[in-house]
């Protein structure tokens, strides 16, 4: 308890200067999450589901940003039949944002996810092309796969290749979209339980950067000129997240494309961290920060290669 108090105030420290309201922000990452989930459409109709959920909890309420994001006052939504039979898939509020700011998403043909494991994004993509087109869903990790696929299954998803690469090393392959949800610090997943166990050192986040940095580069290389390119992550460090698109940007053909939600609040890329300047496009990145919306963090950019 000790520890995981020491972590919020390290955080609290480091970003304050960041934000508008920091108090807000420090009230907030002392809280628990509530848990959200959405309706896989591909095996049910969303009424229908919602329908049995609310026998559990009458007071599942919709977020305002998403069709198909909700959020229960329940704890163990992970033991119901819904969730094992695939009716509906626990997912934190804010990883749902990167494909909704796909407007046309259910009509790409090809996608790639480039980091997929355990399958929260794929699934949420499958679902919103409808089970059609085709995804590749990588990860770097055998471990994680068994979990990816396992989700695939049990969602009853069948649009859907897995493969297991290092992705700075996948073969050059054609897509309309192509994800990259990369490993990261996880600060903003503080509200979860059992999340990071320590603070980050600076040669953490140099880590980090390179190895994102890396993945990134590779989908910029890999898309043609009109394809997107979706940066995500879910931590607050600028080091992983303005940084490395302010790099990407300075050396690949590719430009970024303003991130609008209606609903979600958020905030543009910051410019400026620890004397070191970004590039000024990096404002149009959306910051998702936890006291916004009672959510955990998230980073996202969009990108269009030239």
């Amino acid at each position: 308890m000790e520890k995981s108090q020491n972590l919020r105030n390290t955080l609290i420290k480091r970003y304050s200067n960041l934000i508008e309201n920091s108090k807000d922000f420090a009230t907030c990452i002392n809280k628990p999450l509530k848990q959200s989930f959405r309706i896989n459409t591909i095996k049910s109709k969303k009424k229908d589901v919602l329908q049995r959920l609310k026998e559990y909890d009458k007071n599942i309420k919709k977020v305002p940003w998403s069709k198909n994001a909700f959020v229960t006052d329940l704890t163990n939504l992970g033991s119901s039949i819904e969730h094992f039979s695939g009716l509906i898939y626990i997912q934190e509020l804010t990883s749902m944002v990167p494909p909704l700011i796909i407007n046309d998403l259910k009509h790409k043909k090809n996608v790639i996810d480039c980091c997929a494991a355990p399958g929260s994004k794929t699934t949420q993509i499958a679902d919103i092309m409808q089970n059609k087109g085709h995804i590749i869903a990588n990860d770097s990790r055998h471990s994680r796969i068994k979990a990816l696929r396992g989700n695939l299954d049990r969602l009853g998803i069948t649009n859907t290749t897995v493969s297991l690469r290092d992705f700075k090393s996948f073969p050059n392959t054609s897509a309309d979209v192509y994800f990259v949800d990369a490993p990261c610090s996880s600060e903003g997943t503080i509200r979860k339980k059992n999340t990071i166990a320590r603070p980050w050192k600076n040669k953490d986040y140099e880590r980090f950067h390179k190895l994102q940095t890396g993945l990134l580069k590779k989908a910029c290389e890999m898309a043609k000129r009109g394809n997107t390119i979706i940066y995500s992550t879910c931590t607050f460090a600028p080091e992983e997240n303005e940084k490395v698109v302010s790099d990407i940007i300075n050396e690949m053909p590719v430009k970024l494309k303003k991130i609008k939600l209606d609903g979600l609040k958020s905030s543009p890329g910051i410019t400026k961290w620890e004397k070191k300047e970004f590039d000024s496009d990096v404002e149009k990145c959306m910051r998702i920060w936890p006291h916004q919306n009672d959510t955990g963090a998230f980073f996202i950019a969009r990108m269009e290669k030239c």
